[in-house]
């Protein structure tokens, strides 16, 4: 009988494999024992069964049973191919229609009997409340080191982990503390974030684990409510943290003031922009961006402002009225309320599962650190942990703040649209065109009139 064996195992935090090798040994014991020939292996390490997230060799696991590939399954325990109900409710109609025999480590299962069927359900709900139970309990473990002020798993930008009266502590870093400090005094002043950006960048400042530095990072590193000593959970303060300040609050008040002040919310992406619709209107012809030619004189007539396709060199048109059309159209549609309904919601139901990853990765940081405090585990080894999880968890958190942040459309909204976009800046008008409509310049018909009809405009949201 040609077998497939599928091992699991949910937690790994230093990518060793150790647990699912176990599981394979076991299981090709078993194999050997019943005379089944193993053709396949199925090996989801450090995945869950219980959350959201796909787990690859899982579904290829299923998709052999289906194929007839594998008629046999060999499990170390029913808990590591499952713990969700509805996942075994799968299986069980597997065995059934596909005549799919399974042997399991932890105790004989016969999915082909009404007794094995309810011993696997038993077990499958037993396996479920334990993860439950152990997921409460972590969560709670992860709040009450929030209280108790502890670190998170890598310390920030402007800050060096150190130990102090047998606890980790966060302490202002010599160099980078002082660069968060110039930031953020620099940044009240008036300074754009961007700007700040680009003059650390031309100093050859590092940032945090690049040699960039972008506005979101930045932004990041002034809010943190570490910076003047406190510790946050979720998004809320839950008391001090062991954390040493590394400015003063004041200068952090001043820097929230600012940063929260909705008439200053900046673009943190590309150059600033100069013109409305440059790289943002689309050529009718052959669908390339158009640019802007400035006005000039050439042999005595003038020649305003224009937008020019630079691929097919075919198709132009005079900026200013292009610009006011749209604004118009634009500004009319920012007056219906149902717009703003389409922006806030989130289509993809990402979100809850990205922000179940972040919190799985770092717990798993944090593990690491406790283990480093206590001898554990050494710096290098605690240095390699940090380099494979970090850009994960980097993404992760980059991917949340993307769907959950503000959309620049939303300050729009509403009976003074035509107002609040005029004195808006150019750069989130440019974002708002971009998530709001696509703008397609026609080619020009007969006569140097304007025609409105040629400017066609069609909308996203």
């Amino acid at each position: 009988m040609r077998a497939g064996i599928y091992a699991r195992i949910s937690h790994d935090p230093y990518e060793t494999t150790l647990g699912v090798q176990r599981q394979i040994e076991d299981c090709t014991r078993e194999a050997k024992r019943r005379g089944w020939e193993v053709v396949d292996q199925f090996v989801d390490n450090d995945v869950s069964a219980t959350r959201s997230k796909v787990r690859p060799e899982y579904e290829r696991m299923m998709q052999a049973v289906k194929d007839r590939h594998i008629d046999a399954l060999i499990v170390w325990d029913i808990d590591r191919l499952t713990r969700t109900p509805r996942e075994l409710e799968d299986i069980i109609d597997l065995a059934d229609t596909m005549n799919l025999s399974m042997a399991n480590i932890g105790g004989e299962i016969d999915l082909s009997t009404p007794q094995g069927k309810m011993t696997a359900r038993i077990k499958g709900s037993v396996a479920r409340h334990e993860s439950d139970q152990l997921s409460r309990r972590l969560k709670r473990a992860y709040q009450q080191r929030a209280i108790a002020g502890k670190p998170h798993s890598f310390p920030g930008f402007g800050f060096q982990r150190v130990e102090r009266d047998g606890d980790v502590w966060d302490i202002p870093h010599p160099e980078n503390a002082a660069i968060v400090n110039e930031a953020a005094r620099r940044y009240v002043a008036g300074e754009s974030l961007r700007s700040i950006c680009q003059d650390f960048m031309s100093r050859g400042i590092h940032g945090p684990r690049t040699d960039n530095w972008t506005t979101t990072t930045l932004r990041q590193i002034m809010q943190r409510p570490a910076n003047i000593g406190l510790r946050q959970h979720k998004g809320e303060i839950v008391g001090k943290a062991n954390a040493d300040p590394i400015m003063t609050e004041a200068l952090y008040n001043q820097v929230m003031a600012r940063l929260n002040d909705p008439e200053r919310i900046k673009n943190s992406y590309g150059r600033t922009p100069n013109y409305l619709l440059t790289a943002i209107a689309v050529c009718g012809l052959c669908g390339g961006k158009m640019r802007m030619t400035r006005e000039r004189v050439f042999n005595g007539k003038r020649y305003p402002d224009q937008y020019n396709c630079k691929v097919c060199f075919k198709v132009r048109r005079k900026r200013e009225p292009v610009d006011e059309l749209v604004t118009a159209v634009l500004v009319a549609r920012l007056q219906d309320p149902k717009i703003l309904a389409a922006l806030a919601k989130d289509t993809t139901g990402e979100l809850p599962r990205l922000r179940e990853r972040v919190d799985e990765l770092t717990a798993r940081l944090d593990v690491a650190a406790d283990n480093f405090a206590d001898g554990l585990i050494t710096g290098e080894q605690l240095r390699r942990i940090n380099g494979k999880i970090m850009p994960e968890l980097d993404d992760a958190k980059r991917r949340v703040g993307h769907l959950q942040g503000t959309n620049p459309v939303t300050q729009f909204i509403g009976a003074n649209a035509a107002e609040r976009w005029h004195k808006a800046p150019l750069e989130i008008q440019r974002q708002a065109i971009q998530e709001l409509m696509t703008v397609t310049i026609m080619p020009a018909g007969s006569g140097g009139r304007f025609d409105p009809e040629q400017i066609k405009i069609e909308w996203k949201v």
